[in-house]
């Protein structure tokens, strides 16, 4: 779908959101909403930037602000060298895929992509040449004179994609674009593209709710909670190397295990987590102190069945799922969850059976203990 050149002109503009607040007042007397807290997010030239969270935490507001849908209660948004704050959406040279498509459902596929082109009242010859070459970008010449009802969800996406990217915006949004697909198409869209977004070299603003779909297609990822960013890194650094526990807990499954400073010396912290010792890289972001509390993030795949594992643990739950099997582990007073990819080797072990576990410890990352830890003497 993507093997061509881009037949269409490009921008690659900076985009930078200074400040930005966005309160909703409330009419019965209660607090007021803060949608937005404050944020600051700096987006480079042709980069693909995700905001990703749950429900409620300002990524929707965030991207709307952007595309001059809503407008901030203070704070600015500047792309390239414009302050577009309090410009209206139709002169920012914005574009969104929404996740309705919102395709008009009389016109032909030539027609929907062409339709931003005719009320801006771009010449006719150059609206049949612009159309006709981002429809070959698309590969959706054989459904040009279709109606978006004789296309299925997959090729309804595309022509929204077109529709976006013909009329050669500086910036490029989506409004999680990929919700409406089923769980093969929407892997397969996902990577189309992220192939095309890297061809034409747009800026884009992503916004998700789905953690996988972040981490493939992102050169950032911005987590959100509560109108507030959280952690924006390059998706392993956001993975393998969380701020908070909200971060690590949000991005996949995490366990945390409260543990005990030792010794701290070049670069290595060692730590006393389960009754065993660990040797872990120090986090700078984490300050550490000799027999001072910690809590270890261990991802379910840091975890290995081994004989000469040092942690000892009963299963008290067995996940088939295909490629690997989930299981949770009581180790002591704990429970983790782990992940057997070679259980075609080990063979598929049943609630109640002792195993013996192995930690990568190289890949554990250190934060500072949960409040409640702390509050309850557990650490």
């Amino acid at each position: 779908m993507t093997n061509v050149s881009a037949p269409i002109k490009t921008h690659s503009v900076d985009v930078k959101l200074s400040n930005l607040l966005k309160i909703f007042p409330t009419h019965d007397g209660s607090e007021d909403f803060y949608a937005v807290n404050e944020i600051e997010l700096d987006i480079k030239a042709g980069e693909l930037v995700t905001l990703l969270g749950p429900s409620g935490c300002g990524k929707t507001t965030t991207l709307r602000m952007l595309a001059g849908f809503e407008l901030p209660t203070s704070g600015s948004i500047h792309i390239g060298a414009d302050n577009v704050t309090n410009v209206p959406p139709n002169k920012r040279n914005v574009a969104m895929v929404f996740q309705s498509y919102a395709l008009f459902p009389h016109l032909s596929v030539f027609e929907n992509i062409a339709y931003g082109l005719k009320i801006n009242n771009v010449p006719k010859g150059e609206v049949i040449d612009r159309t006709f070459k981002v429809i070959s970008l698309m590969h959706l010449e054989e459904f040009k004179d279709r109606l978006p009802s004789q296309l299925s969800g997959g090729q309804q996406q595309r022509v929204a994609l077109a529709r976006a990217i013909v009329t050669e915006p500086r910036v490029l949004l989506f409004d999680e674009p990929l919700s409406n697909l089923d769980a093969k198409l929407r892997e397969y869209m996902r990577d189309e593209l992220r192939k095309i977004q890297q061809r034409l070299g747009i800026t884009s603003l992503y916004v998700t709710h789905d953690q996988t779909e972040a981490m493939a297609i992102s050169d950032k990822v911005v987590i959100m909670n509560h109108g507030k960013i959280q952690q924006a890194d390059n998706p392993i650094d956001i993975y393998t190397r969380p701020n908070n526990h909200f971060v690590a807990g949000f991005m996949g499954k995490a366990n945390f295990l409260h543990g005990v400073v030792k010794d701290v010396k070049d670069k290595k912290a060692i730590i006393n987590i389960l009754g065993q010792t660990i040797s872990v890289s120090v986090n700078d972001k984490v300050k550490l102190s000799e027999n001072g509390p910690v809590d270890c993030v261990t991802r379910p795949e840091f975890w290995e069945l081994s004989e000469e594992g040092k942690f000892n643990g009963e299963i008290t739950r067995v996940i088939y799922l295909g490629n690997h099997v989930e299981y949770e582990v009581a180790l002591g007073d704990e429970t983790i969850t782990m992940m057997d990819f070679e259980h075609y080797k080990h063979g598929i072990k049943q609630e109640g059976e002792r195993i013996k576990l192995h930690l990568k410890e190289e890949c554990v990352s250190l934060l500072p203990p949960r409040k409640e830890y702390v509050k309850e003497g557990l650490v």
